[in-house]
């Protein structure tokens, strides 16, 4: 082969893998990451096809953290803001449409995960159950005589009170 035929075939080539690129960007056919910091949170996500990749968002938190659920309620927000940024102006970039697209798409569709922490009623004891309590642990180090009788006697008086009273029947 010649010189000026192999220049050819490499010029062909570049421009072919060129014209590639170019459609794959246009098309969006790879999966691309982002991590974008909003509000002092780094939120990481990928998209493909233009289309957010929802199962991506906050990938990188432990999906039970509340670091998770606060990152997924910003990455809520912050799809919001950017389709709304996209929305109220024009680009004569053929990309703008796409991204505008992309991310209000994200905006409606994306549901964060929305994580809560509460705790349960706390239980009222009354002196005696305390004391039962504190007897209890006593007793279970101590483990002399003294401790556990103690422990027996308030423990029986709590008990004795939270059982229902039979009363005697006349026969």
């Amino acid at each position: 082969m010649s010189a000026s035929a192999i220049a050819l075939t490499a010029y062909i080539t570049a421009l072919g893998e060129s014209i590639q690129d170019v459609n794959d960007q246009r098309l969006s056919l790879t999966e691309t990451s982002l991590t974008i910091e909003y509000q002092d949170t780094y939120i990481p996500f990928s998209h493909s096809q233009w289309r957010v990749l929802n199962h991506t968002v906050c990938f990188d938190n432990d999906r039970n953290s509340p670091e998770y659920s606060d990152c997924t309620v910003k990455a809520k927000s912050l799809f919001n803001q950017i389709c709304s940024a996209l929305s109220n102006r024009t680009s004569p970039y053929w990309h703008h449409q796409n991204y505008k697209e992309m991310y209000c798409q994200a905006a409606v569709n994306f549901q964060p995960m929305v994580a809560t922490i509460s705790y349960g009623d706390s239980t009222q004891l009354s002196p005696q159950e305390k004391k039962c309590n504190q007897l209890i642990l006593k007793a279970l180090v101590n483990q002399d005589a003294k401790s556990i009788q103690e422990k027996n006697a308030a423990c029986d008086a709590v008990h004795s009170k939270s059982q229902p009273s039979v009363a005697n029947k006349p026969e």
